[in-house]
């Protein structure tokens, strides 16, 4: 368990806890995995709403049993307390190494990267220049580094528009959702833009099955992040109640946002047009729906989401290597457990987090432009997902110890049927990933990583 500096001041009401848990979801993944979604399902809309439906249910009854965990442990929120808590200290510290080694620092590369496409598009609406995906990893980088120097230098201002910006991230859903409900009621959706048309039509070498799960990929990417409002548990006022209620509300919240984001995009696009447009297509849907000023505003609406979600990580993404260095099993190394006096930050902890960034932004870039990838359909980012669902069903699983022991109040069969569904929707999205292309790589990705943890724990540790 990590050391603690000081006794948190529990100042976050309910509806604060909630906003928490949508923004922290809410991000950037929804923009740019539509696209990715509609590739793995070949254009089917039909396979992706379904999709869209099943993971976003599977996260719904995962915050449900995730809810147990911070009725147990209101003080001491976040995944890797959970694990230590339920499965002990050498579990965690396996999980402390991937998120130092993969999980926070590869999707902080990504989602600064795609804040590259976003802004190497608009510059291209003023600039006569065909954006590459080496503009892409470049304009992300500048970003990393600004982003970098103002969270350790200015951490206050990055805290500041980091909650600032949270609301932002939300209205261009709102709004594209609502036009997909108005087109529906007017009946203003083209045949090959229907549900209906979708199931009737899927092609004789497909099955409707198989897309399906091909989508839960980058879905599940754009759903990822529900369960770090935990790690704020000890500042919510009267956190074994708030806390559990935050996370099934908000997870409600973002599930019913998605699907009807998603409504409203494929009501007035094609799943082919969108696929060829890319990550661009919303660009493109918003200048159909409201020309060139539309389409510049929602760009800048986009890039703006992507920035606050992409500093978010990263700020955790800088103080992982720390919180690492304070697990008991790991062995220390590169001072990354002192706190520089000045800027009362980590900063080895911070620099190390920068550079294992940059390396995966240089490996993200090879992902998208070697042939080899390329035309595998590799997604890089699939990888860190595949390692979260494991962890959480494991902890979904672990519950039952804890029913027998009845350490939990209120109605037990309601809370163990619950769990009962939860590791049910995680055992379908691990399944829909492995039998999709790529899938047993991701799967064989992670399990590499966490045997190259061994190098990092403790000599005593290795020889117990």
């Amino acid at each position: 368990m990590m050391e603690k500096e000081q006794k948190l001041e529990a100042k976050y009401g309910l509806f604060t806890a909630i906003s928490m848990v949508i923004g922290q979801v809410i991000g950037s993944g929804i923009f740019f995995k539509v696209d990715d979604v509609l590739l793995s399902t070949q254009g089917n809309i039909l396979a992706g709403l379904v999709g869209f439906i099943i993971v976003g249910v599977s996260v719904v009854f995962g915050a449900i049993s995730m809810a147990n965990y911070a009725e147990l442990l209101p003080k001491d929120g976040g995944i890797l307390n959970y694990v230590n808590y339920r499965f002990g200290e050498k579990a965690a510290y396996f999980v402390g190494w991937m998120y130092l080694s993969l999980f926070y620092p590869l999707l902080t590369a990504v989602l600064f990267t795609v804040s590259g496409i976003y802004i190497a598009h608009l510059c291209a609406e003023f600039l006569n220049f065909e954006p590459t995906t080496l503009h892409f990893a470049l304009i992300g980088f500048i970003n990393l580094l600004i982003f970098f120097t103002f969270n350790i230098f200015r951490p206050k201002s990055s805290g500041i528009f980091q909650q600032f910006t949270t609301v932002l991230k939300v209205l261009p859903l709102i709004f594209i959702a609502s036009l997909g409900i108005l087109s529906l009621v007017k009946g203003d959706v083209e045949e090959a833009n229907n549900f209906t048309y979708a199931a009737e039509n899927v092609r004789e070498n497909q099955s409707l099955l198989f897309l399906i799960a091909a989508s839960f990929i980058p879905i599940s990417f754009a759903f990822d992040g529900w369960y770090i409002a935990t790690q704020i548990s000890g500042e919510i006022k009267n956190s074994s109640k708030n806390l559990p209620k935050a996370l099934i509300l908000g997870t409600i919240a973002v599930m019913v946002i998605y699907i009807s984001y998603y409504m409203g995009i494929v009501f007035r696009m094609s799943g082919e047009e969108i696929v060829q447009l890319k990550d661009t297509y919303i660009t493109e849907f918003s200048r159909k729906i409201a020309s060139d000023s539309g389409a510049l505003l929602m760009q800048l609406f986009i890039i703006v989401s992507v920035l606050v979600t992409s500093n978010g990580l990263l700020l955790a993404t800088i103080r992982v290597p720390y919180q690492f260095a304070n697990l008991k099993k790991s062995r220390k190394f590169l001072n990354l457990d002192v706190i520089e006096p000045k800027t009362k930050m980590p900063v080895n902890s911070a620099f190390l987090g920068l550079g294992i960034i940059i390396f995966y932004i240089i490996i993200y870039y090879i992902t998208n432009t070697h042939p080899y990838f390329t035309a595998r359909n590799f997604d890089l980012s699939a990888i860190p997902i595949v390692f979260i669902y494991l962890v959480n069903g494991a902890l979904f699983i672990g519950l039952f110890r804890l029913f027998k022991k009845n350490v939990f109040s209120g109605n037990r069969f309601f809370k163990l049927t619950m769990s009962v569904i939860a590791i049910l929707g995680i055992v379908v999205v691990l399944f829909g990933t492995a039998s999709a292309p790529n899938g047993m790589i991701y799967f064989i990705v992670n399990l590499l990583f966490i045997g190259a943890g061994i190098l990092f724990m403790s000599d005593n540790d290795k020889n117990q």
